[in-house]
C-alpha cells in the first residue's frame, strides 16, 4: 500500500472516527440513564420499559451505537473487497476492531488480508513486510478476547503453520486454543469449541515429532467425539455436526499415525496397535460390502481399498514377526542436492537443481508398500504411465536483505518499512529435478521489492516436514527427515526464517550471499 493511496483513506478513517466519538459522547450519558431505569423497574426485569423507548434507543441499548456503525463499516469493507480494492480494508478493519473489539471475524478476516492480499503482479506472491502486522493484530484480537479458541486457533493454524511454516509456534498457540471454548456469537452463551481444533493439535504434535503426545491427543479426541454423540442421542435438541464419520476420522489417523511409526522406525508394538485399529474400520466397511454383492448376484464390486491394504499391511508384519528390524527411515539416502541460481534479466533470478528425492526403485520392499501397493502398481504399469521418480515435494527459496530480521509489533500498525527487501516461495520438484524463475522487477511491483540494501541473502532449502515432502515420500526418509544424507548441505541445525533449531531434524540447505549489483 503506497502513501498517495493510504493518506485518503486514513483520512477517511480519521472522520468516522471523530464522527463516531462525538456522537458516542452525546449518547453514552443517554445509554447510562436508559441503563439505570433498567435495573430499577420491576426488579431488575427490563421489558415494559423496553417497550415504550423509540426503535433507535432500543437498538443503542442493546447493542451500543459504536457496534452498529462497526457492523456498516464491516459491510463497506466487504464491498470492498469483492471490488479488489485490498488497500481500503486495513484502514476499515482498524476502526472496527477500535469500535466492537469482540467481532472475531474482523480480526480473522483482517489478518488474513494482511497475510495473503496484498500481492506482487509478476508472480502473485505476497508481500511478506506484512506479517508483523497480521501477528500483531491477531494478539490484539486475543487480548480482547483470551477466554475464546478462534484466535489462538487462527493465529496457530492459518498463520504459523500456513503462511510461516513455523510449527513449533504453532503448536504453542493450538495448545492454548485447546484449552478455551467458544462463544454464541447471537447471545454471547459459552459453547464447545469444534473437534477439529484437537485434531489439529494431534496433527501438529506429528509435525515436530513428539508423537507420544500426538497417539494421546488421538485418543482425546476419539473419547470427546464418543462423549458429543452419546449427549446428541441423550437430548435432540444438541446439534454438534458430530457422527460415526468422526470417530472413524480419529481411528484412520491413530491407525496411521501407529503405522507410520512402525514403518519408519521399526516399532513392532505399534505395528499390532495399528493393525488392530485399521481392522476396526474395516468392520463397516466389509458388512456394507458384503451387504452391496448380496443385492446384487452375480455382479462383481471390488473390496474396499482400505480392507485390502490392512490385509496386505497384517501380512507384512507377521512376516517380520521375531526379526531384526530398525524401519525404512534407518536406510541413508544421499538426497544429491545441487542448486544453482543466475540472473537472467534485472531483478530476474533463475533457480535451478537436482534432488534425488525420491526414486521409484527406492520404495521396492518397503513396509509401507504393503499398505500403499504404489511400487507394486507402478511396476505394472504401460510405458507410458510408469512413473520413474515419487514426484511431489518442494524446494524452498528465500530471498532478503541480509541483515533483515522479522520486526516484532507490540501494538497493530499496517505500516511498513518500505526500504526492505523480503520474499519467499517454493519451486515444485519433478524427476529429481527443479526450476523457477522468479521476476521480481516488474515495475509495478518496484515498491514490494525496492532492493536498497547493498548485500543480500538467498537461501535454498528442502524440509522434510509436511507440506514440503508427501507423507509417502516421508515413508522413505522419515517424519524428520532421518534417512536424508548429503556431504555438502546437510544441516540439522537451522531453519530459514525461523529463529530457533528443531532438534533432531535433517533439513538440506544452500547459501548464497549477493551484492545489489548481482541482482539489478
Amino acid at each position: 500500500m503506497d502513501e498517495r493511496s493510504r493518506k485518503p483513506l486514513i483520512g477517511l478513517a480519521i472522520v468516522l472516527l471523530i464522527f463516531v466519538i462525538a456522537f458516542q459522547a452525546w449518547q453514552d450519558p443517554h445509554y447510562i440513564h436508559i441503563r439505570a431505569k433498567e435495573r430499577s423497574v420491576d426488579g431488575g426485569n427490563n421489558g415494559d420499559l423496553m417497550a415504550q423507548l423509540p426503535g433507535e434507543f432500543a437498538v443503542a441499548s442493546l447493542t451500543g451505537f459504536k457496534e452498529v456503525v462497526a457492523g456498516a463499516l464491516w459491510i463497506r469493507a466487504d464491498d470492498f473487497f469483492h471490488r479488489g480494492q485490498y488497500q481500503a480494508i486495513i484502514p476499515i478493519v482498524r476502526l472496527v476492531t477500535w469500535l466492537d473489539p469482540h467481532n472475531i471475524d474482523v480480526y480473522t478476516t483482517g489478518a488474513w488480508h494482511l497475510d495473503y492480499n496484498f500481492v506482487d503482479e509478476a508472480n502473485s506472491m505476497s508481500d511478506k513486510r506484512y506479517i508483523p502486522a497480521s501477528i500483531a493484530l491477531l494478539k490484539e484480537g486475543i487480548r480482547n478476547n483470551p477466554d475464546i479458541w478462534d484466535l489462538y486457533f487462527e493465529l496457530g493454524w492459518t498463520h504459523y503453520q500456513k503462511k510461516m511454516m513455523d510449527d513449533q509456534q504453532a503448536l504453542i498457540w493450538i495448545e492454548k486454543a485447546c484449552k478455551k471454548h467458544g462463544s454464541d456469537p447471537n447471545t454471547g452463551q459459552p459453547i464447545d469449541r469444534p473437534e477439529f481444533v484437537d485434531r489439529m493439535l494431534a496433527h501438529s504434535y506429528e509435525k515436530v515429532g513428539r508423537f507420544d503426545d500426538a497417539i494421546k491427543q488421538w485418543y482425546v479426541s476419539l473419547k470427546d467425539v464418543k462423549d458429543i454423540i452419546k449427549k446428541e442421542k441423550q437430548n435432540k435438541d444438541i446439534e454438534a455436526g458430530v457422527d460415526e464419520t468422526s470417530v472413524d476420522l480419529c481411528n484412520r489417523n491413530l491407525a496411521l499415525l501407529y503405522l507410520r511409526l512402525a514403518w519408519r522406525y521399526g516399532n513392532m508394538d505399534y505395528y499390532e496397535k495399528g493393525l488392530k485399529l485399521a481392522e476396526e474400520v474395516s468392520k463397516p466397511l466389509d458388512r456394507n460390502w458384503e451387504i452391496v454383492k448380496a443385492k446384487n448376484p452375480g455382479q462383481k464390486f471390488p473390496e474396499p481399498d482400505w480392507s485390502v491394504a490392512t490385509k496386505a499391511a497384517r501380512a507384512d508384519y507377521e512376516s517380520r514377526k521375531g526379526k531384526q528390524w530398525a524401519g525404512d527411515a534407518a536406510k541413508p539416502l544421499d538426497a544429491g542436492f545441487q542448486v544453482t541460481w543466475m540472473r537472467v534479466a534485472p531483478k530476474v533470478l533463475l533457480i535451478k537443481g537436482k534432488l534425488n528425492l525420491i526414486p521409484a526403485s527406492e520404495y521396492k520392499d518397503l513396509a509401507s508398500e504393503a499398505f500403499t501397493r504404489w511400487y507394486r502398481d507402478n511396476a505394472s504399469a504401460t510405458a507410458e504411465r510408469k512413473q520413474l521418480w515419487r514426484d511431489g515435494s518442494r524446494v524452498y527459496w528465500r530471498l532478503e536483505d541480509y541483515d533483515y530480521k522479522m520486526p516484532t509489533l507490540n501494538t497493530f500498525s499496517w505500516r511498513i518499512n518500505t526500504d526492505q527487501t523480503v520474499a519467499w516461495d517454493s519451486i515444485y520438484v519433478g524427476g529429481g529435478a527443479f526450476s523457477s524463475r522468479i521476476d521480481l522487477g516488474d515495475i509495478r511491483d518496484a515498491e514490494m521489492y525496492p532492493f536498497k540494501a547493498k548485500k543480500y541473502k538467498l537461501t535454498i532449502w528442502v524440509s522434510p516436514i509436511q507440506p514440503g515432502v508427501p507423507d509417502y515420500v516421508q515413508d522413505r526418509i522419515g517424519w524428520k527427515g532421518e534417512a536424508l544424507t548429503d556431504k555438502n548441505c546437510l544441516d540439522t541445525t537451522t531453519v530459514p526464517g525461523l529463529e530457533k533449531p528443531i532438534p533432531g531434524f535433517h533439513f538440506l540447505k544452500k547459501e548464497f550471499i549477493l551484492d545489489r549489483r548481482d541482482i539489478i
